[in-house]
């Protein structure tokens, strides 16, 4: 359309300059030659009679203007067709690749051959994939976890209930303690679960208000006297008592407190020690160290012990081991609260787990979710 339109435009035009042309060259007349007029000027243009090689020319021209016009409409048509398919390839490309990926297909991946635009996209549908792949192994991995950890206290259960119900053997105190074990290990690893679903998708409801840190530490360590004392282990809050304030869930944050508690206590022999502390002090808040004179922890296992159900003595899972996901609750727990946690250990030394707290700032703290 737009070649058409110049075309017009261009004939008009060479054509309303040579009959001007005509015109002015008319007053000199250069010998007597065979005449015809100018046909479709323009209505504001005189007429004037010019040669047969002046009509020539100007039929020559118009020929060539269309033919040159008829070529840039068919290059412009196949440069269409060209950049059209470079172009709806790669999204033909990707339409293809997120049908697979919505069926399942995470492992689909989009070759990235330039660095336009369109690799960006290729690049960013590449960076989903993987990200998709992995959160669907770990969903795998945790199923098959949770039925692991299910799977025994339940076997135990069932033997114990079986043999008692035949007869096999005698359901002594003993033995009924053992399978109550069992059924409150099953309790714990379900409450778990559901709290630990709970944070990961952001539908644990926080309740936040400033909290003196030293006195809910201090009450935590009093509901643990009792099994302190029987393990013969110290525990002691070295929290300086002008500390400020933090914006905290208090509740969460005991449960944090109580986890690696039990933690420590699970792995400190009769006679170690268990000691609360602060390891930094800024403007922003405190970081709190939880420290024991344990068994300590491998350093090839130090950068796993956060995730699900992942126990770094494997010699030790049942019973005297937990639900294998305080450590993954802690870490949650503490990222709704802004901050961060980790731990260094030494094998036959103990370990210290730090996490960070913010203080009350002017009123505010972190948003309610």
């Amino acid at each position: 359309m737009a070649v058409g339109v110049v075309g017009v435009w261009a004939n008009h035009s060479v054509q309303t300059e040579f009959s001007t042309y005509c015109q002015q060259s008319s007053h000199t007349p250069t010998g007597s030659t065979s005449t015809t007029q100018i046909q479709d000027v323009s209505p504001h243009v005189t007429v004037c009679p010019v040669g047969s090689a002046e009509q020539s020319f100007l039929n020559a021209f118009r020929n060539s203007l269309w033919l040159a016009a008829l070529v840039a409409v068919l290059v412009s048509l196949l440069l269409a067709l060209i950049f059209s398919r470079l172009i709806t390839k790669p999204l033909k490309l990707v339409t293809e690749s997120a049908r697979k990926v919505a069926a399942g297909d995470f492992s689909r991946r989009i070759p990235q051959k330039t660095e336009d635009e369109i690799g960006e996209v290729s690049a960013a549908f590449n960076s989903m994939s993987e990200q998709l792949q992995k959160k669907e192994q770990s969903r795998r991995q945790l199923m098959a976890d949770v039925a692991h950890e299910l799977r025994t206290p339940l076997t135990t259960v069932q033997g114990n209930l079986e043999a008692w119900r035949d007869g096999v053997i005698v359901p002594t105190p003993e033995r009924i303690g053992s399978v109550h074990d069992e059924t409150v290990l099953l309790s714990r690893i379900i409450t778990d679960l559901r709290d630990l679903s709970l944070v990961e998708s952001g539908g644990l409801k926080m309740h936040w208000s400033p909290t003196d840190l030293v006195e809910l530490v201090n009450r935590e360590l009093a509901s643990m006297n009792g099994q302190v004392e029987e393990h013969g282990i110290t525990l002691q809050n070295h929290l300086p008592l002008d500390l400020p304030k933090v914006f905290i869930d208090p509740d969460r944050i005991r449960q944090v407190l109580r986890n690696l508690l039990y933690n420590a206590l699970r792995y400190t022999n009769p006679g170690g020690e268990i000691s609360i502390r602060a390891s930094n002090i800024t403007k922003e808040g405190v970081t709190v160290a939880v420290s024991d004179t344990g068994s300590g922890i491998a350093q090839e296992d130090l950068p796993f012990i956060f995730d699900h159900f992942y126990k770094s003595d494997r010699s030790r899972q049942r019973g005297n081991s937990g639900s294998g996901l305080g450590l993954a609750i802690v870490k949650q727990l503490i990222s709704a609260h802004g901050g961060t946690v980790w731990a260094e250990s030494q094998q036959n030394k103990g370990s210290t787990f730090y996490f960070t707290l913010p203080f009350v700032q002017d009123g505010q703290g972190p948003e309610q979710s």
